[in-house]
């Protein structure tokens, strides 16, 4: 049976990491065709599917990732922090199947992995109970759950969970370094996307307001106070985020190219390194999280590939959103 030692998980994830695609297979993918890409990942038996074609992508990234999280589960001495990554699936599903109900779908599409099963998610969101959940989950979606009953607002249920998640996961972490930092640097960059997103959209100031996750270091009154202003004046925003120079170094980035795709892979990027400067200790937590974040990742370069090379969208449309795998420099 595993054991619950930091000594028997690093022997288990020294396999476990040998087993992420290699940078060099991910750019073979992104630069041959479509069969050069499956038969990539057929190599590496990725998925582990027997006989799997170009239409089994989805199901061999399912599969990774299920797999992946059973392991960190099994493996993790400290699942108080562990949890809070594999919850982010669990989120993903709620929404899912909240939006499920109010538009009477019965085959939602699940995403793999979570904390709690998918019969146990249904049964919360169809009688409306959640109190098998974290309290501030609890009362969030108690009070989203009265909004619907009097108005449907699709928008209100992603915002509702995404920002009990990082509440949850804020509050959680409030003694633990570097997952403070992990989380509130997220806060930090997704608030300032929201910033551009609504900026690029001519959106009013009051729908700030509305979308807002907790703060990290930005502050909710100091972007308000740049909503309106030069594109410069976000530069002394930053000056209280924990991840500021990355920040920066995003947004410079999108004044080149003028996509905020720049911004976004600055943000995964940046949190991927602050598990990855700690990969190779031996007695933290940080490599079991930093190899969810790897696998995390590996998914997504996968899906970026595989959907391009299927729609026959140009390359540069993959170098734009392919992000650093873990561990890469």
């Amino acid at each position: 049976m595993p054991q619950p030692s930091y000594a028997y998980a690093c022997a288990r994830l020294s396999a476990l990491n040998k087993r992420l695609l290699e940078p060099q297979t991910v750019q073979r993918m992104a630069e041959g065709s479509l069969s050069d890409a499956m038969r990539a990942l057929s190599d590496v038996r990725y998925g582990n599917l027997t006989d799997a074609t170009e239409a089994d992508a989805e199901r061999m990234i399912e599969r990774e990732m299920t797999d992946a999280m059973q392991e960190i589960r099994e493996i993790s001495p400290n699942p108080a922090i562990t949890d809070l990554f594999l919850m982010q699936a669990d989120v993903q599903n709620l929404k899912v199947l909240i939006k499920a109900r109010l538009l009477n779908q019965s085959e939602p599409v699940f995403a793999p992995g979570g904390l709690y099963d998918k019969e146990a998610l249904t049964e919360m969101v169809q009688t409306r109970q959640y109190q098998a959940l974290p309290p501030i989950f609890t009362d969030a979606l108690n009070k989203l759950e009265k909004q619907l009953e009097m108005r449907v607002e699709p928008r209100n249920i992603s915002i509702t969970l995404d920002r009990a998640y990082l509440a949850h996961a804020l509050k959680e972490t409030e003694k633990q370094p570097v997952f403070s930092h992990y989380f509130r640097s997220m806060a930090d960059f997704d608030n300032v996307l929201t910033f551009l997103r609504l900026r690029a959209m001519g959106a009013s100031i009051e729908t700030l307001d509305e979308v807002i996750l907790p703060e990290g270091g930005v502050t909710y009154r100091d972007l308000y106070g740049a909503y309106e202003l030069s594109f410069d004046s976000l530069n002394r925003v930053l000056e209280k985020s924990v991840c500021r120079e990355a920040l920066l170094k995003g947004l410079n980035a999108m004044q080149r190219t003028g996509s905020i795709a720049e911004v976004e892979k600055a943000r995964d990027n940046y949190l991927v390194s602050l598990l990855s400067s700690h990969k190779y200790e031996t007695e933290t937590i940080y490599p079991i999280v930093g190899y969810y974040l790897a696998k995390e990742r590996e998914g997504k370069a996968v899906r970026l590939i595989m959907t391009a090379k299927r729609n026959h969208l140009p390359d540069s449309v993959i170098r734009e959103r392919l992000v650093m795998l873990y561990g890469e420099r």
